[in-house]
């Protein structure tokens, strides 16, 4: 991901997340502070999907919309802020493709990566390697995303 993509990254998510607005800085800070961790899917009209992930703190997931400002003097696991494929291209697979790249590179780093599971997706994750056990995060961090939110982890 390149900072040129954010515009495009904000529409995207806008337009596939409309139930959990974040303001165009959450993306912009998240790049500038783990770039590497920040991608982007480039289809025929450009962006087509992104992951947004930074190394964090395993059971403390910051808030729906939440600024970070810094990383972690010692993070334990790898935090996968957010992924978007837009609608019409799900199903061809590109969403594991990122999510086994993503996988295999922090397992060189961290013990884990963790994320919040929205708008009842616990299922898919699941099948992805994830689990609600090992870690808890806060309940208000929780009902910042919605009533079925659900902090899971995928240990190494």
């Amino acid at each position: 991901m390149l900072p040129a993509h954010l515009p495009a990254v904000h529409a995207l998510g806008k337009r596939v997340h409309a139930a959990y607005p974040e303001r165009p800085e959450i993306a912009a800070e998240r790049l500038l502070l783990a770039p590497d961790w920040c991608r982007v899917l480039i289809g025929e009209g450009g962006v087509v999907g992104y992951m947004l992930a930074h190394p964090w703190r395993l059971g403390a997931p910051p808030p729906l919309d939440t600024l970070i400002h810094a990383l972690p003097p010692q993070p334990d696991t790898l935090y996968l802020h957010d992924i978007v494929i837009d609608p019409a291209r799900r199903g061809r697979g590109e969403a594991r493709a990122g999510l086994s790249a993503l996988f295999a590179e922090a397992e060189k780093s961290y013990p884990s990566v963790s994320l919040i599971s929205i708008g009842g997706l616990t299922s898919f994750w699941e099948t992805c390697g994830f689990g609600v056990g090992g870690a808890e995060a806060s309940a208000d961090v929780l009902r910042s995303y919605d009533a079925d939110a659900r902090y899971m982890v995928k240990f190494f």
